[in-house]
């Protein structure tokens, strides 16, 4: 499924959401001057680049992932324009919305076939400021989660992982809060119509991590280095005839809204049965460590720092897979 065709849907989606009424995604009731999220504002100031830190990892850090608590090899240093002074502070901004970032800390994760090479490198995510209750489906209590949200901006430390070897267009991999690694976060956000490689965190300890689906067999994937990376599965015949049936309707642009969201909640249940069901964490015997199920809403909500993607001249970044239901 092309992900032209995605893209086109939730735009169009995301423009009449903002217009008529909240999602998940933006929250956002009424688009009146004060209501305007900053990322949006395309008059605003510009944002600041992010500081460099000389401090080091939190202890928690340090503690379970190796990769981190090792000295930097040439292998870490990324290359072109990333090595050079400044360099990987102006990716980061091009990518992110960070306040700040530790630069001795930016760690090769893997180096794929093709040449495409992904590293980490710890970072804090940069606040801002939240719309008034008025502007929220939930009032009050859906800008108290917001507010919430954005203070774990300022003390959670995350994890943002660069690609490079991937061409220009290349997508960003999300930044995930440290809190969040043992909750499987990319793992469980991948789904068949990813069509990147996703690469994830886990602890010491981790030898390989078995990805369970409910159409697909499973699948295993080595560990290296606290790091694993993999590529969903395809979709099965009957997932894919589905979605094919769809996606005519999917970038329809004459549907009323209470079409286009039938066909939005159709497309999404379709897309959710590729998800995966279930993470195992596996030891170097192969004995079972640990099993992750998928999060919930209210899990999710006591980590999140919400989406760190960097606004694209002033307006906003859309990486999801799959259409936004209004």
């Amino acid at each position: 499924m092309s992900g032209l065709v995605v893209l086109i849907a939730a735009l169009g989606l995301i423009l009449t959401t903002c217009a008529s009424g909240g999602t998940a995604t933006t929250r956002v009731m009424r688009l009146s001057p004060t209501c305007i999220p900053p990322a949006f504002d395309l008059f605003g100031p510009r944002r600041p680049a992010p500081k460099a830190l000389s401090t080091p990892l939190a202890p928690t850090i340090l503690s379970s992932l190796a990769i981190f608590r090792r000295p930097p090899l040439s292998s870490d240093e990324p290359p072109g324009p990333n090595a050079a002074a400044g360099g990987l502070r102006r990716e980061l901004y091009k990518a992110y919305e960070l306040s700040s970032y530790y630069p001795a800390y930016l760690r090769q994760l893997a180096r794929l076939p093709d040449g495409r090479r992904y590293f980490v490198i710890p970072a804090y995510g940069r606040p801002e400021a939240v719309v008034p209750a008025h502007c929220l489906a939930g009032g009050e209590r859906a800008r108290h989660a917001l507010v919430e949200e954005q203070h774990r901006r300022l003390v959670e430390p995350v994890d943002c992982i660069i690609e490079t070897g991937g061409g220009e267009n290349a997508p960003s991999q999300e930044c995930v809060p440290f809190a969040a690694i043992d909750g499987g976060d990319r793992v469980f956000q991948s789904d068949a119509l990813t069509e990147e490689p996703v690469v994830e965190l886990v602890p010491d300890g981790v030898a390989s991590v078995r990805i369970a689906y409910s159409e697909t067999p499973e699948i295993t994937v080595p560990v290296s280095e606290n790091a694993f990376t993999f590529t969903p599965p395809l979709p099965t015949p009957r997932v894919a005839a589905e979605l094919k049936r769809l996606e005519p309707r999917i970038v329809a642009t004459r549907l009323t809204a209470a079409q286009r969201r039938r066909v939005t909640l159709q497309w999404n249940k379709t897309v959710d049965e590729t998800e995966p069901t279930r993470i195992e964490w596996l030891d170097n015997a192969d004995e079972l460590i640990r099993t992750i199920s998928p999060p919930t809403i209210a899990s999710s909500s006591l980590t999140s720092v919400g989406n760190l993607d960097a606004p694209v001249e002033g307006g906003f970044t859309l990486k999801r897979s799959r259409a936004s239901s209004p």
